[in-house]
Formats: C-alpha cells, structure tokens, sequence
C-alpha cells in the first residue's frame, strides 16, 4: 500500500489514474478460478491482470491484492 502522507493532491491522483490504467483484474486461468479457504481461514481468489500479465492473490475478506510474501504466509501449510 502507498503511504500518501508526504504527497500532494495532484500527485496523490496521478498515482491513482496511473494504476487504474494498467486494467482491471479477473479470475485467473481463463475465469475458472474460484475462491478458497487458506488453512489460516482467509478466503482468496488467484487473479490475472491481462494488461499487465501479472498474477496475484486477492483477500475475499478486505478486497485488497496481496503481495507474494503475504499470499504464502497464508497459503503456509505448516
């Protein structure tokens, strides 16, 4: 997430229309993924960028993109 404390409005809104530029995200593997449980009790759904080819996990639950590190942490079996 980006800390906005030390930008200025016109900055803040650049960062916003630069990020809605690179598209939307969509149910990975051609729209088939569904969501899951994790054994940590989150509920994810495994997502694709198509403008961008990027994959991420989005949190069901807060409706935010995880980065790599926290989607294993969640996805840790142990």
């Amino acid at each position: 997430m980006t800390n906005h404390t030390n930008l200025s409005l016109c900055e803040i809104l650049d960062a916003r229309a630069a990020k809605a530029a690179e598209g939307d995200w969509f149910p990975a593997s051609g729209g088939t993924e569904t969501p899951f449980l994790t054994r940590s009790g989150r509920t994810l759904l495994y997502c694709w960028q198509p403008s961008t080819g990027r994959h991420a996990y989005l949190d069901c639950g807060t409706d935010i993109l995880l980065t790599d590190e926290e989607a294993f942490g969640f996805l840790a079996t142990a």
